[in-house]
């Protein structure tokens, strides 16, 4: 054999002709990928006449649909819980992507020949639904898209295509999005900050029995406040209500209305009905909660002939009735054997103001159901300039200021 044939290193033109099983491979993928892609356009020539009938089709109740779902959208994003919520997930959200790996995080994007069919698939759809959208003469925005030829590169990293998303026309280049701002809640109402504390303040309650008043003597003896029976049970009203009622106003007085209650003669309604029509309660600054006078039967000294449950729902019955016309919680008058023997000593009233009728004591005793007393009738037997003759006498335990704030 002649060493220098067998010797001899093959010429440019056997390498150049030569391929690698590799190069083969990769030669079969491309032409796949580019029969594949003729036929799809293939089929989406034929496709596209029925998406554009489709899309005319559709137009009409797409805008009407998305017209409709448009404000729902916006009142949702725009929701205060919505946007607490978006708020506490973002951090949670961030935290999971900084834990993902680097390879995961900057993983390269590859396309390869059934990305280029996925590709032109949606571009079907997107005709179809653009079409409906925005109409047919927006068609050949999807014709378009069609047209775009497929690339089918091994592999695209997102620094490659860094350059290319930048290269593309302001146009086309989405609107950076702005940040929300969240609302701002609605401020709470607050409540309005508690008068001070001051020395008991003095006061009177009077009914038909005391006549005719001198209201001006009345405040010049330094009363502050005054009680005035309105009606009592079902048929009677104080006929000098309104004189003296208003007369104390007038005086500067702040004033409030009671009723006698009398359980057994009649519901619970029809007495706090005809109670606070004639009361004439009124949100002036000047006037107090409407009061319940709770007191045994002046007849038989019992509860009326009703059991302590009774007692407890037509009590009940009628301060509702009262907050439903006033808004206001009605204060209760009673005594402590009152209390004890027809209310049982419940603490279902806890929350109203107590007027307390105890005589000829120093401290009196509050009724169990009872933190304290707010009003407190001390004698029957008062003397008060502008009154002829005796009148309850009575104190408001926490100061002028803060009767000024129960006042409406």
């Amino acid at each position: 054999m002649n060493p220098e044939s067998s010797d001899q290193k093959r010429s440019p033109e056997h390498t150049d002709h030569a391929s690698t099983p590799r190069e083969a491979t990769d030669r079969g993928w491309r032409s796949a990928a580019l029969r594949a892609d003729a036929a799809l356009r293939t089929a989406v020539d034929r496709v596209r006449p029925a998406a554009h009938r489709v899309g005319e089709w559709l137009a009409p109740l797409i805008q009407r649909f998305l017209q409709w779902l448009a404000p729902l959208l916006r009142r949702i994003q725009d929701a205060p819980v919505v946007q607490r919520l978006r708020e506490r997930v973002a951090p949670h959200v961030t935290a999971v992507q900084d834990k993902l790996p680097e390879s995961v995080r900057r993983a390269p994007r590859t396309r390869s020949m059934q990305a280029g069919a996925a590709i032109a698939a949606v571009g079907v759809v997107g005709l179809v639904i653009g079409s409906a959208a925005s109409g047919p003469e927006k068609a050949e925005v999807g014709e378009a898209a069609l047209a775009a030829p497929i690339q089918v590169p091994a592999q695209v990293t997102p620094e490659q295509a860094a350059p290319a998303q930048a290269q593309q026309p302001a146009a086309e280049q989405p609107a950076p999005q702005q940040p929300q701002a969240a609302p701002e809640p609605a401020p709470e109402a607050q409540p309005a900050p508690q008068a001070p504390l001051g020395p008991p303040a003095e006061g009177i309650d009077v009914s038909n029995h005391n006549g005719s008043i001198d209201w001006s003597k009345v405040a010049a003896d330094g009363k502050k406040f005054t009680f005035v029976l309105a009606t009592d049970g079902t048929s009677f009203s104080n006929p000098r209500y309104s004189e003296q009622y208003h007369g104390a106003k007038g005086a500067g007085l702040i004033a409030g209305a009671y009723h006698f209650a009398r359980p057994s003669s009649s519901s619970a309604e029809v007495q706090a009905e005809r109670f606070l029509n004639l009361a004439d309660y009124q949100n002036d600054g000047k006037t107090l909660p409407p009061v319940l006078d709770l007191e045994v039967d002046p007849n038989s000294g019992g509860c009326y002939g009703l059991s302590v449950d009774d007692m407890h729902l037509w009590t009940k019955t009628f301060n509702d009735k009262v907050k439903e016309r006033t808004g206001k919680d009605a204060i209760i008058y009673a005594n402590p054997s009152f209390w004890r023997q027809c209310m049982g000593g419940t603490d279902t009233f806890g929350g109203h103001a107590l007027w307390l009728a105890s005589y000829g004591v120093d401290n009196p005793t509050v009724p169990n159901g009872f933190n304290d007393w707010d009003f407190w009738q001390y004698t029957d037997q008062g003397q008060v300039a502008g009154i002829s003759g005796s009148t309850d006498l009575n104190q408001y335990r926490e100061g002028i200021e803060r009767l000024k704030q129960m006042a409406s």
